[in-house]
């Protein structure tokens, strides 16, 4: 008996073998199963099972199966670590790992884990430290892997890792580096990247046989980034076409959709809403979240309770913001920021004020930007004094530049110049006497100095100007400006200055003998005569323009006749407007009537009628008897007519 189980189990080996071999893992599961059923102890038929339910993505039976049997999973640790990364359970699957024993492949998954969890700086050591240890062939997979990681890491605010970012074989590669720059917003150097980056993708797809169809596929990720990075650079109407694209196309990554609906949803604003709300239904679906990072997934929860603002819809708005809050803390500001909004948009400033009372005096910086939310909307309603009153306010406190100028320039509307310069004068004595920052006092030095310009205050100007050059001496725009406000009262003090001015050194096919020569207007225009628009124009020698070269006579144009008026006319009475038309085409115009005449054949009844009938109804012989009657009159005429056209119709 024990023989035959041993030869049957040799047997399904064999079968499991060439199964697994032709990558029929449905037949090997079903002989892993029969083995079990033999010795329900064996390692090696448990483990191929396992690994059969992996290929075939039956991750959560192949982790059931681990469970129900945990004598036979003790050497399984890294299939069981890697099916919890599978369903996006990562700290499982770290806290599996943790406990497996070391080995190339258990730090490849833990450089991945590490990854997903956002935890770049140890991703990156990790991967350093596998591309040093492992002796294979895939080092060209790990250094795609590193940039992809150094590009995360720059996105966070860190420094560039990698040198050389520009060298790159693979389209993988090209990408990552692409995100690089990205991360860095250097997006015209991006942009390039990503084309090559698709170029090469296309390229090598394309000699593995697949269609043009499962290329797009392949290559929409880099369409979206470099529509991504066009969006950046304010050309929206080129993203908005990459975006399109790759969403006509349908690819089956439902977190490329929601990305791509996402930024067309920041393009669309408050606008276009029926195609917005069918991107946010995409940005909500199923799986969407599953590969975007955490900054990713909180930005389009934002955007959300933004699109919902906007567009009016407060009740879908407080539950975006509660969800939000939720799940993301950090977003707190920003969700705070919106529910005052949508309560100045509901109720009104007064019951914002006391809905932002309890939080705002706790945090300053909140509260200059709801006093800013609050300028906003009385803006909208043309309520400008209590919009100028609040910035007053807010202005006091720290003197911003931005503030300053918004409050500058609704004085200027409001026609109160000197109130303008005050509160330019006051916000340049705050910053100079709390030794502020050296970038506010020149930007509000130059604003003064522009302000003072415009009232015609040269001396005020002056010394705005003086102490802007004092900080940046080698400003030419500073200088210059300073010599035209001295040249209207202090020609002196002018010409001192205009000496600090750069010399301009004289082009290099100037020619001081045509400059000098009595008639070179004249030989200027001639030789603007006599080239053509599309000729590069030569330097004049001096032996054609010593010639005395008189203008050309123009010719005398004879004076035209005076149009002579017809002896009626009237200047007062208006021409008829369509005395250039023909009789026949003019509204008024009346055809003239023929006349019908006597002889005519009158109709003799229906058709297909006998001749008794006939008879009866013709009304010629019977007319005929009648007495003749004159003529009709003009009138009569025209009456008549119009019967006889309807029984022509008839």
């Amino acid at each position: 008996m024990e023989k035959n189980q041993g030869d049957k189990r040799k047997s399904l080996f064999g079968d499991l073998d060439r199964s697994m071999s032709n990558a029929d893992y449905e037949r090997a599961i079903k002989v892993c199963n029969r083995l079990l059923h033999i010795t329900p102890d064996d390692e090696l038929a448990f483990r191929c099972k396992i690994i059969c339910c992996i290929h075939l993505d039956r991750v959560s039976e192949a982790i059931t199966f681990m469970d129900k049997n945990p004598k036979l999973t003790g050497k399984l640790g890294f299939e069981k670590a890697y099916c919890y990364y599978r369903l996006q359970d990562m700290e499982k699957s770290k806290e599996v790992l943790d406990g497996c024993e070391d080995s190339v492949r258990k730090r490849e998954l833990m450089t991945q884990i590490l990854y997903r969890m956002e935890l770049y700086d140890e991703s990156y050591t990790s991967c350093k430290e596998l591309i040093r240890v492992a002796n294979d062939d895939y080092d060209e997979e790990r250094q795609t892997n590193l940039a992809a990681i150094n590009a995360s890491l720059i996105a966070t605010g860190a420094e560039n890792r990698l040198e050389n970012v520009q060298q790159a074989t693979t389209h993988e590669l090209t990408y990552n580096n692409a995100c690089a720059f990205i991360a860095e917003k250097r997006y015209v150097d991006a942009i390039k990247l990503l084309k090559e980056a698709e170029t090469k993708a296309a390229e090598s797809l394309k000699e593995d046989g697949m269609t043009e169809e499962e290329i797009a596929e392949d290559t929409a990720i880099m369409v979206i980034q470099s529509g991504y990075c066009r969006q950046m650079l304010g050309r929206e109407k080129e993203a908005m076409a990459l975006y399109s694209k790759v969403l006509k196309s349908k690819p089956p990554e439902v977190d490329l959709v929601a990305v791509a609906s996402n930024n067309i949803l920041c393009i669309n604003r408050d606008q276009n809403i029926f195609d917005s709300k069918k991107r946010v239904k995409a940005i909500r679906a199923d799986g969407a979240d599953v590969k975007l990072t955490r900054a990713q997934r909180r930005d389009m929860h934002i955007n959300q309770c933004l699109f919902y603002l906007l567009t009016g819809q407060a009740d879908l708005c407080k539950e975006t913001c509660a969800l939000t809050a939720s799940k993301f803390p950090e977003t707190e500001h920003e969700i705070f920021l919106i529910n005052t909004a949508l309560i100045v948009k509901t109720d009104g400033i007064e019951a914002a004020k006391l809905f932002v009372a309890p939080t705002v005096g706790k945090k300053e910086e909140m509260q200059l930007r709801i006093n800013l939310c609050f300028v906003q909307q009385l803006l909208r309603d043309g309520n400008r004094k209590d919009a100028i009153s609040i910035l007053e306010t807010v202005a006091k406190k720290s003197y911003k530049p931005g503030v300053v100028g918004a409050l500058v320039t609704l004085y200027q509307q409001d026609g109160r110049v000197n109130d303008a310069a005050t509160a330019l004068k006051l916000a340049v004595d705050f910053h100079r006497k709390g030794g502020g920052n050296k970038k506010r006092l020149n930007v509000l030095w130059r604003q003064a100095a522009s302000l003072m310009i415009q009232q015609g205050d040269l001396a005020e100007a002056v010394k705005s100007l003086e102490e802007l050059q004092k900080s940046s001496p080698d400003d030419i725009t500073t200088l210059a400006q300073l010599i035209v406000a001295y040249s209207q009262y202090d020609i002196a003090k002018a010409h001192k200055l205009s000496s600090q001015l750069p010399a301009v050194p004289p082009p290099e096919d100037l020619d001081l003998a045509s400059l000098e020569s009595p008639n070179w207007l004249s030989s200027v225009k001639m030789i603007k005569k006599s080239t053509k628009p599309d000729s590069v124009p030569a330097t004049p020698q001096i032996s054609a323009i010593a010639v005395n070269i008189t203008e050309p006579k123009k010719k005398k144009k004879k004076p035209k006749c005076k149009s002579k008026l017809p002896k009626t006319f009237d200047p007062e009475r208006k021409p008829d407007s369509e005395r250039w038309l023909p009789k026949y085409e003019r509204t008024g115009y009346r055809p003239k009537k023929q006349r019908r005449g006597k002889d005519k054949d009158v109709g003799k009844g229906t058709q297909g009628a006998d001749s008794v009938t006939s008879a009866i109804y013709d009304m010629s012989a019977k007319m005929s008897q009648k007495k003749p009657e004159p003529e009709p009159s003009p009138s009569t005429s025209k009456a008549s007519s119009r019967p006889g056209k309807k029984s022509k119709k008839k």
